[in-house]
């Protein structure tokens, strides 16, 4: 924990115990058509492998972040994270200079009359995560995630003896306890409701309220929301600190901060220049990154000797 381990993520990721990080942010290589992968299929070949290995290290309720240039391609290894079972929740759109106050950039080559298409200054992210809806693949890979409490409900009523009519009849609102006693779409009864199970079945449903909603919320994935945030994030590049391709620093104490929460383990399975680490480190996190370049290890390894100070 809290290193960065030099090696081929593919072999590595097997050694993290599986269930046991809370939240992975993967920026994999793009450059297709310049290392193995000399075409996109490979290139797809490859990130199913590298997402199927990450994803078995994950939490049920953790998130899983991807970042990349080239919008088709993130499309289809989305595809693939949702094959896990980790639904889609957001996709980011990173606006590079828009906005950021800063001056000279590329951004002027948009001014030049020669050029016959939009400029490109975006990168692209998802984020997945186990929303809790039933499927056929999200049950067999990963289970069904509130099934403590929806077994706890359907086993107390069953032990009464209720029947879902006689519930709803009581409510006052037909259908209503439906979804307490499925998966598929299941939701957890509102307090005043589950006041009325207690009160139609004494001697069941004997757990506190308040302790039911903890568990719930322990088992939902985290969002820490941000305020005022949309899904059109701008940051200004990174300074260049000898890595071709560093994430500045903001943008991943947004990911970081709004998706995990204080003591949480953070996965990186390319860390390059260790972004990831400083910022988990510095946010109170525990990390582990993998990063095949001994000297993008050494980068990083410089960064995280750094005094931490605040992000701006």
């Amino acid at each position: 924990m809290n290193e960065i381990i030099c090696g081929d993520c593919l072999e590595i990721l097997h050694d993290i115990p599986a269930g046991s990080v809370d939240l992975v942010f993967a920026d994999p290589p793009y450059n297709i058509g310049k290392a193995s992968w000399d075409k996109v299929d490979n290139y797809l070949e490859w990130c199913e492998a590298w997402i199927t290995a990450t994803a078995e290290t994950l939490k049920p309720n953790g998130a899983f972040w991807i970042s990349h240039s080239k919008p088709l391609v993130l499309a289809k290894l989305s595809e693939m994270v949702s094959d896990t079972g980790y639904g889609l929740v957001n996709w980011v759109t990173w606006d590079k200079y828009n906005g950021s106050g800063v001056e000279g950039t590329i951004l002027d080559r948009t001014l030049q009359g020669g050029i016959r298409m939009y400029a490109t200054f975006s990168e692209y992210l998802v984020w997945h995560a186990n929303e809790g809806d039933w499927t056929a693949q999200c049950d067999r890979e990963r289970g069904f995630i509130f099934e403590p409490l929806r077994a706890y409900l359907d086993g107390e009523r069953k032990r009464a003896g209720l029947s879902r009519r006689a519930i709803d009849e009581e409510i006052g609102t037909s259908n209503v306890s439906q979804y307490w006693w499925q998966q598929r779409g299941w939701r957890p009864p509102m307090e005043c409701h589950y006041n009325v199970l207690q009160r139609l079945a004494p001697g069941h449903f004997c757990r506190e309220y308040e302790d039911l909603r903890r568990e719930y919320e322990d088992l939902r994935y985290t969002f820490n929301n941000p305020g005022k945030v949309s899904s059109v994030w701008q940051f200004p590049p990174a300074k260049p600190n000898g890595h071709p391709t560093p994430k500045p620093e903001a943008l991943l104490e947004r990911v970081i901060t709004s998706t995990s929460n204080a003591g949480d383990v953070v996965l990186d399975p390319f860390a390059g220049s260790g972004t990831t680490c400083v910022v988990a480190e510095r946010l109170g996190r525990q990390w582990i990154g993998i990063e095949r370049d001994p000297s993008y290890i050494e980068i990083a390894a410089a960064r995280l000797r750094e005094p931490q100070l605040e992000l701006t």
